[in-house]
């Protein structure tokens, strides 16, 4: 198994749990720290692929925007 194949598997394992994909209690929680789940999700989506990276970005990005929609 090479280095990129290992960052797939922990990425895929953790796109299990809601909180690293962007979803959080957008009334309790702070942004401040989704940017910085964000920032790590997003080395490890890096460290898989461009691709998987730029999918990963998207996915967090929308689903940070739906949860901050749904306390307006």
């Amino acid at each position: 198994m090479d280095k990129q194949e290992a960052y797939k598997i922990v990425l895929d394992g953790l796109k299990e749990i809601p909180l690293f994909c962007g979803k959080y209690d957008a009334v309790h929680g702070d942004v401040v720290f989704m940017y910085g789940v964000g920032e790590v999700m997003g080395e490890i989506a890096f460290g898989a692929g461009e691709a998987e990276y730029s999918a990963f970005l998207s996915e967090f990005l929308n689903n940070m925007n739906e949860s901050r929609k749904e306390i307006t």
